[in-house]
């Protein structure tokens, strides 16, 4: 039997020596299950797809608006006031004007579709519209309202205005028109002119006077170079004293001095040049005490502090002795 080589020994030096640890035994650790992944419902996706859609919009109207505001900003900063002037006899033409801005927005759908104006009861209408020069169709960021308002104050019933633009197609002009006080005839080539006037002796242009008239009987009727700068000191007089003014028709300015009152039944009162109220008040006086100012009388003078000259009418000539001064003329 054949003897089996015993195996051969293999040494290991302390150099190449490897330690070996033991290996610990692997655990196995549970994974915890992943949630439940929920579903998205038909709507809610319609809508997440609309967003995404309407985000590029969005931010084209943003800049849009930005520019808008930016712009009616830059548009809307006052500039330095006009001089003040009597209106002028026709309104100025108003010339309109354009931007790339306007006429881009204009593309988009912002044009005037309705201009209101309120407040302008005596205005004439077509003077109005020529000063705001705006009509539908024209774009809504197409002009200036500083420039409407300047060119409806030249009016010359208006004495202010107020003009707004609301979007995205209406032009609102509010007009406060002047408080017409009196009618100042004057002379124009010669000839008697009557023309309104405001509580500040202003000319109020292109007014019909006679037509005033009727709408407000009450209106005096002045005359003299300077009756319009004086006229507000004389009617807050008259007004202190009712019964004087009901009587009162028209005032004279005399020499720049002083007033003559001319009655409704053609009286003559002479105001003296001070003093002048308390002559109106001793006048209602004598109308309460005495109903003067209802007597047939031609002129009452009032012109000397303390003293009333009362001048009646001439009495009629006797038909009689109208006849023998006849005779004896043609003797």
């Amino acid at each position: 039997m054949p003897r089996v080589a015993a195996p051969p020994t293999i040494e290991i030096s302390a150099a190449s020596r490897v330690d070996v640890l033991p290996q610990r035994p692997r655990t196995s650790r549970a994974r915890k299950p992943a949630p439940p992944q929920d579903r998205l419902t038909q709507r809610k996706l319609f809508f997440r797809r609309v967003k995404r859609s309407l985000k590029p919009g969005l931010w084209f109207l943003v800049i849009v608006s930005v520019g808008i505001v930016g712009y009616e900003l830059v548009r809307s900063l006052p500039s330095a006031p006009p001089a003040p002037q009597i209106a002028q006899a026709a309104a100025p033409v108003a010339t309109p004007s354009t931007s790339p801005l306007a006429d881009f927005t204009a593309d988009l759908g912002l044009r005037i579709s309705n201009v209101q104006i309120n407040g302008a009861t005596t205005t004439d209408p077509a003077l109005l519209q020529q000063a705001i020069g705006v009509k539908p169709g024209d774009p809504t960021l197409g002009f200036s309202l500083q420039e409407i308002r300047d060119r409806v104050e030249q009016l010359g019933p208006v004495q202010s205005a107020v003009v707004a633009r609301e979007l995205p197609g209406t032009l609102v002009v509010n007009v406060t028109e002047r408080n017409i006080f009196a009618i100042w005839q004057t002379t124009s080539n010669g000839q008697p002119k009557f023309v309104l006037i405001d509580k500040q002796g202003n000319v109020i242009a292109n007014q019909d006077a006679a037509e005033a008239k009727r709408r407000e009987p009450s209106l005096l009727l002045l005359s003299g170079e300077d009756a319009p700068v004086n006229a507000n000191a004389l009617v807050t007089e008259l007004q202190a004293a009712p019964a004087v003014l009901s009587h009162v028709a028209a005032a004279q300015r005399v020499d720049g001095l002083r007033w003559n009152l001319i009655l409704k039944n053609q009286t003559v009162v002479k105001l003296p040049t001070e003093n002048e109220a308390d002559a109106i008040g001793q006048l209602a006086a004598l109308q309460t005490s005495m109903q003067l100012l209802e007597r047939p009388v031609e002129v009452i003078d009032l012109r000397q502090e303390g003293r009333l000259v009362v001048k009646p009418y001439p009495a009629p000539t006797p038909p009689a002795a109208t006849k023998q001064g006849a005779t004896q003329k043609h003797g």
